[in-house]
């Protein structure tokens, strides 16, 4: 009877350089030198497109487009909370500003629910259409 002899091996870690000169081994995704603590390889993130116009421009833009107060929903008109703002609602395609909607209402708009709802929605998208327009 043969006998198979398998010798075990120990991996050796992988390791990186730093711009400093210190050799690091790698346990992480995100490489943090144990030297000079410089992160040279951050972690890569995905995010979501966020508009770049601040939120003040939005609560404006839904004021003179939508009318009602400052802060509210502009397709149901909902306040804005006390504990956190509304969503800044925007046009995916070129970006445009379209105002300030409730977490509900701009999920809405991606989802289309009852028959209600979605007339608000159309009413919403309308007014923006028209303020474009001018």
């Amino acid at each position: 009877m043969a006998v198979a002899v398998v010798t075990l091996t120990r991996r050796k870690p992988k390791t990186w350089r730093c711009k400093c000169g210190h050799r690091n081994i790698a346990r992480t995704s995100s490489k943090r030198c144990e030297a000079c603590g410089e992160q040279t390889k951050p972690k890569p993130r995905t995010t979501k497109a966020k508009p770049s116009d601040p939120y003040e421009v939005y609560e404006l833009l839904s004021v003179t487009i939508h009318g009602g107060e400052a802060g509210a929903c502009g397709c149901c008109g909902r306040p804005k909370p006390e504990t956190y703002r509304h969503d800044r609602e925007h046009d995916h395609k070129d970006g445009k500003p379209r105002g300030l909607g409730c977490f509900h209402c701009n999920n809405v708009l991606l989802r289309n629910h009852t028959l209600e709802t979605l007339r608000m929605c159309v009413a919403y998208l309308e007014r923006v259409e028209a303020y474009y327009a001018e």
